[in-house]
């Protein structure tokens, strides 16, 4: 029997092996389903959940393919109904939430641009949207010839997490409290809201949840290329639409950006002063809205936006770094040295200190 403590990793598991297994878990399901399904007719629904399997499909394959994943053994997907299941279980849970959360963002762009909602945009109405939960912990498992069956509380705890994501304002996206002691300062390019204690069905235990508040991953780089498509064209038309849906805004800036040669273009920077009139808090508008001002030799109003992104959001190690460069681009060395400790603190290596430190001295 194996040792309850000690899961192995799942490469050494063989045929008819059970024991316990380390495993992240995402449930992905269409939001308002159950709102469609009452008014659609049955042929039309069908053709609604069956475009929610075909992005899943797609997007999971690419997904994988990229990072060469093995099926089975490092991850398997599971499509039951209108809700998609994905358990990743490699030799780096950290590096499997990490993963599952950027995933569920790359379905969420590539559900925005689906058919479905293009028609919906185009016809003046807003666009259906994805909620996900994720959370990392034991199972029970079993090895098979086609992978490993999977039982524990931290499936049926990842279901009621993505069912309570519902409730979530930015991206819907919910991470457990072990899901998210995986990652918490390890990840720069993530910001979370404030932990909450959500009622969960048939959860007797408590269970503390953070909502993913902003990503700042590049999905041109993890979103199959025929959906990134769908996503561009769609992106700026969905945010006039949907005032609240600031996630596509973030998503779309940082595409941009990319393509741009790492510039944030008048057009970016007008979408950025239009989102801070919604949101004045938006890390994500704040950030590019402060490149941008750099970029056009206007520091001052750079440093403006900086501090604020740093004030609202002070886990934000990059605004601190950036805060810093443009400190000493105006001569203010000790914000700038001030603004480099922050930063350090929150995970940035020294290396990248080089430009932003007084005098292009080492902080000490």
């Amino acid at each position: 029997m194996a040792d309850e403590t000690v899961p192995k990793p799942p490469v050494q598991w063989k045929e008819g092996e059970s024991g316990p297994l380390h495993a992240s878990v995402l449930f992905m399901d269409l939001v308002s389903s159950s709102d469609f399904a009452s008014v659609m007719g049955l042929k039309d629904y069908a053709d609604y959940v069956s475009a929610f399997h075909d992005l899943c499909i797609r997007q999971t394959r690419f997904f994988f393919k990229t990072f060469s994943k093995t099926e089975h053994v490092d991850y398997n997907v599971e499509l039951v109904g209108d809700e998609l299941v994905v358990f990743l279980h490699t030799e780096s849970p950290p590096n499997d939430v990490y993963l599952l959360i950027c995933l569920a963002v790359t379905l969420k762009c590539g559900w925005l641009g689906c058919p479905l909602n293009t028609e919906r945009l185009f016809s003046g109405l807003s666009s259906t949207g994805l909620a996900a939960g994720i959370n990392s912990g034991l199972v029970w498992a079993r090895r098979t010839a086609k992978g490993f069956t999977k039982c524990g509380f931290a499936i049926n705890a990842g279901k009621r997490i993505e069912s309570a994501s519902r409730e979530g304002d930015r991206y819907q996206v919910f991470v457990s409290d072990p899901a998210f002691k995986q990652i918490n300062r390890r990840i720069r390019n993530l910001l979370f809201g404030p932990r909450r204690i959500t009622p969960m069905k048939g959860v007797v235990v408590p269970l503390g949840v953070h909502e993913l508040a902003e990503c700042f991953m590049n999905v041109g780089k993890r979103l199959e290329p025929e959906l990134l498509q769908g996503f561009v064209r769609l992106g700026r038309q969905a945010l006039q639409r949907n005032t609240f849906d600031l996630w596509v805004h973030t998503c779309w800036q940082v595409y941009q950006a990319s393509v741009a040669g790492d510039r944030i273009s008048d057009e970016a920077l007008s979408l950025c002063e239009h989102v801070l009139n919604i949101d004045p808090t938006n890390p994500a508008a704040l950030y590019h809205a402060g490149q941008g001002m750099v970029e056009r030799k206007d520091l001052e109003t750079a440093r403006l936006y900086y501090e604020d992104l740093t004030r609202h959001w002070p886990k934000f190690s990059d605004g601190w770094l950036e805060l810093a460069r443009t400190c000493r681009s105006l001569g203010l060395k000790e914000d700038a040295r001030c603004s480099i400790l922050q930063a350090r603190r929150r995970g940035i290596p020294e290396e990248e200190f080089s430009g932003a430190a007084p005098d292009s001295q080492q902080v000490t």
